[in-house]
């Protein structure tokens, strides 16, 4: 995966996400949107035909908007990892 930084400030962070789609930019800005500081996360495919979303999270200035990114990171990590342990244990020994 690559990321380039489009904007980094205390109270904003822009990335694109290079060579990935609808999926992650939209659980990355409704994840952060849970967030109580932040004001606003959003997500746009600037062309259709490019693919790559550019993601931006502001906050009001209590968090650092790049932290608020690493938790959203994090905890999305964490509930796929809960979810896989999930379908593991659901289907193991079933012969998937």
């Amino acid at each position: 995966m690559k990321i380039e930084l489009r904007k980094l400030t205390d109270r904003e962070v822009v990335i694109r996400l290079l060579n990935e789609d609808h999926t992650l930019g939209n659980l990355i800005a409704k994840m952060a949107l849970k967030h109580p500081h932040v004001k606003m996360a959003a997500y746009v495919i600037e062309h259709p035909l490019e693919g790559s979303p550019t993601v931006r999270i502001i906050t009001d200035g209590e968090v650092r908007a790049i932290d608020v990114l690493k938790d959203v990171i994090r905890e999305s990590k964490d509930i796929s990892s809960k979810i896989l342990d999930v379908l593991n244990t659901m289907f193991s020994g079933k012969g998937s």
